[in-house]
């Protein structure tokens, strides 16, 4: 029994001197926080949350529970938390009009704003954020008044507008991005220091600012690096394709004859990549079912599962485009076709088959075609029962076999 209560002590102080490592949020109101901070000569730092929000939780469970977490902030703030949607909390969200979550506001003692900052993130990135708003001349009111006196040279310009970004201020962000667009010259935009203008959200493909870096790409990847402008630019460009690909695109989206044009010149890292992705959602943009039909045909019995689903999302993105395309003989044969091609696939490489594998395929059979035949379902079934026992034992083995025993009790249904 004494051995038993050691044990636990051990644990509880354990739990307790971790949860006293990480950041301290005191069980204060607003006013409480204030006064404390006035006391102890510090700031309140102030979580501004909501139960739902994922972001939020990832902060409470994942970031200001480390230990460095607690040795920055417990030192300079008097921590508090409110959810912004019970108690206190509402009063407070008005107040000072927080309207996205999560939300983080440093207060001086007197209740005035020092800085706001939107969103989580990893703690070294966020800690940076908070030092610039613990920072005088990077602070939101100081740069604000600056602005509104006209003092700002360019480098002030693009601080403010990242301050105001990382604040939620979209709206006055934009104007002093347009501000500061209006006065850089052509040499200051392939400097380092003004990288952050093709960061921004206007910044599109198509659009001026854009077009410019891709007129200015072997300067600007010598003042910016090579590895950083290259990884941009495949972030920018295999979201348009992977949304055409998925069936995501919008009315708006830039047209694939723009992408065919500005993709083959870029002589990136990831090339091959963007150069694999671009016909493809060139096809979806046609609804070219039959070319892709015949391609997707030729890659099933050597295409792993992951690049194999590409192609049959891109099929499924047609469907998902084309008015009762399940109805229209094409669609039916075609569907039909290419399952009976994926399930044979799947049978030729049995012996080799992973987890993994059994996840992803039948992912890509449900894009292909809404239902089954009975048979199917019996040659599915059929490679379940041999690939699964083979299996090393775990919650995806478990999710694995349910899927395949639905596939049994669906090939044993009757009309």
């Amino acid at each position: 029994m004494k051995t038993i209560y050691l044990f636990i002590t051990c644990i509880l102080v354990q739990y307790v001197a971790f949860a006293q490592d990480g950041v301290n949020f005191r069980d204060l109101t607003f006013n409480e926080a204030l006064a404390q901070a006035k006391a102890e000569k510090k700031m309140v730092f102030m979580d501004c949350y909501t139960s739902w929000c994922g972001p939020c939780k990832n902060m409470t469970n994942n970031v200001f529970p480390q230990k460095t977490a607690g040795d920055y902030f417990n030192p300079r703030f008097v921590c508090v938390k409110y959810d912004m949607e019970k108690g206190e909390g509402k009063e407070l969200a008005n107040k000072f009009e927080v309207h996205a979550y999560p939300t983080f506001i440093i207060f001086r003692p007197d209740g005035t704003i020092q800085h706001r900052v939107v969103g989580g993130d990893e703690l070294e990135t966020f800690i940076q954020r908070i030092e610039r708003g613990l920072n005088e001349k990077t602070s939101l009111p100081y740069l604000s008044e600056r602005y509104e006196r006209g003092k700002m040279n360019k480098q002030e310009l693009m601080t403010y507008k990242e301050i105001l970004s990382e604040a939620g201020e979209d709206e006055k962000a934009g104007k002093v991005y347009n501000k500061l667009l209006s006065r850089l010259t052509d040499k200051d935009k392939v400097k380092k220091e003004f990288w952050p203008i093709y960061e921004d959200e206007s910044c599109q493909i198509g659009s001026p600012v854009f077009d410019f870096l891709l007129a200015n790409l072997p300067s600007i990847r010598e003042n910016v690096g090579t590895e950083k402008v290259d990884n941009y630019l495949f972030r920018k460009y295999s979201k348009i394709l992977e949304d055409y690909i998925l069936g995501y695109q919008k009315k708006d989206a830039v047209p694939v004859s723009l992408l065919k044009q500005q993709i083959p010149g870029l002589n990136i890292k990831q090339q091959q990549s963007l150069n694999t992705m671009l016909p493809l959602a060139e096809m979806v943009s046609d609804r070219n079912v039959k070319t892709l039909a015949s391609v997707i045909e030729s890659k099933i019995p050597t295409a792993g599962t992951q690049e194999l689903k590409m192609y049959i999302f891109a099929y499924r993105a047609i469907r998902w485009q084309t008015k009762d395309a399940d109805a229209q003989p094409q669609f039916q044969e075609t569907g039909r076709k290419l399952t009976d091609l994926v399930i044979a696939s799947m049978e030729n490489r049995q012996a080799s088959l992973t987890a993994s594998d059994l996840q992803e395929y039948p992912i890509i059979l449900m894009s292909l075609q809404d239902t089954m035949s009975k048979d199917n379902y019996s040659r599915l079934a059929a490679i379940g029962e041999k690939v699964i026992p083979n299996l090393p034992d775990s919650q995806e083995k478990k999710y694995i076999q349910s899927t395949f025993d639905k596939y049994r009790k669906l090939s044993l249904k009757k009309p």
